[in-house]
């Protein structure tokens, strides 16, 4: 075992233990918390049952103004530009960026807030009035939300196109993200691959938290199985993808 080697073998031994020992005594505070964590479990449920229906008109709207207000912003800057100073284009661009960022963090809280409804309705009660009026206002939100996304991201998308008339593709059509990527020149792309690198890094620590704490749940709050499935599916997928991709790309390099 060479020297660095040995440096980061001891490393990791330490991070196993100290995460072993942090498990066990947050594994042994939880237990007997079953009561606790039930009575907690149902006060969340409720004030849920008051946010959830309206969680996605909510952000919706919050989303539409922001996209807004980013495009007219960007707009402006566009109009004014001389054509020479390309600063003002990485200014226009950042803004649009961030617009789209933001319908993009809107369609998982857009999930979210449909799923904590569903979760939140008592179906046997659907003929009572207030029942029917969350499941109703549920599937509003969901598809008011859906729609502003899509409103907002064509939007900015057709606005990039304006700026920069070699990029291509539809966000109405399936393969957009691949005829975009063809059309970004090498440095966008290497961009874009960093990017995806990080988020695939980021995504394998998430899972191991969440996996550790299936594990906790399973022990002491009665979560079942199948969470813990689901965290290491996704895992798995980002895994095998990784790397099936890093094959791909050896072979024809």
């Amino acid at each position: 075992m060479n020297k660095e080697d040995k440096k980061a073998f001891w490393k990791m031994i330490l991070f196993i233990v100290i995460g072993g020992v942090i498990g066990f005594f947050v594994g042994m505070l939880a237990v007997g918390t079953e009561a606790k964590i039930a009575q907690f479990a149902e006060v969340l449920k409720e004030g849920a049952r008051i946010i959830a229906p309206f969680g996605n008109l909510f952000f919706g709207t919050l989303t539409w103004i922001v996209a807004a207000v980013l495009m007219k912003k960007s707009r402006k800057i566009y109009a004014g530009w001389d054509g020479e100073d390309e600063n003002v284009i990485d200014e226009v661009e950042m803004k649009l960026t961030y617009a789209i960022s933001l319908t993009s963090v809107n369609l998982i809280v857009c999930f979210f807030f449909f799923g904590l409804g569903v979760y939140t309705i008592e179906f046997a009660k659907l003929r009572q009035t207030g029942v029917l009026f969350d499941f109703v206002i549920v599937f509003v939100g969901y598809f008011y939300s859906m729609i502003v996304n899509t409103i907002w991201q064509k939007n900015l998308v057709n606005f990039t196109k304006e700026i920069n008339p070699e990029k291509r593709g539809s966000v109405y059509d399936t393969k957009f993200q691949n005829e975009w990527l063809e059309s970004c020149d090498e440095s966008e792309k290497l961009q874009i691959y960093q990017a995806g690198y990080a988020a695939m890094k980021a995504g394998g620590h998430a899972c191991m938290g969440l996996w550790i704490v299936c594990i906790i749940g399973m022990m002491t709050w009665n979560f079942g199985i199948v969470p813990m499935i689901m965290v290491l599916i996704i895992w798995l997928v980002l895994v095998v993808r990784y790397n099936a991709e890093c094959i791909r790309l050896s072979k024809h390099s």
